[in-house]
């Protein structure tokens, strides 16, 4: 697992949250395909939401693009294990949690540099 030295609020399970200010897209780097769009995150692990079920225990290759506060077109390649997957509010999507199990240094500086540039943080 990977530190979260960032500062800020915490929930029951000690981790900081950052909801995203828009649902970015998280992309399946081995087919392409979007996974769903991102809820929120952190440098342990992210929430998505999707339209259909995800398999608990999957490991996916994740790719998640956006732009900068400076313009700068940035990626984040990751290695992320479905969690869990329930309804969500809404009934015609789902949530999925996913864990990030691995990722160069340089991509969890990116997912930091993602928070602080899209986020707003969790005051719980």
């Amino acid at each position: 697992m990977v530190s979260d030295n960032i500062p800020g609020g915490s929930n029951k399970r000690g981790l900081h949250r950052y909801y995203l200010i828009y649902y970015l897209r998280v992309f399946d780097r081995d087919s392409g395909q979007i996974l769903g769009h991102l809820v929120d995150i952190n440098t342990n692990g992210l929430m998505i939401i999707r339209d259909s079920v995800i398999e608990v225990g999957t490991v996916y290759n994740l790719r998640l693009r956006w732009r900068s506060s400076s313009g700068r077109l940035t990626v984040a390649d990751i290695e992320g294990t479905c969690r869990w997957c329930r309804p969500d509010v809404n009934p015609d999507f789902y949530g999925a949690g996913f864990a990030i199990t691995s990722g160069s240094e340089e991509n969890i500086k990116a997912i930091k540099e993602l928070i602080g540039d899209l986020s707003i943080q969790d005051k719980t």
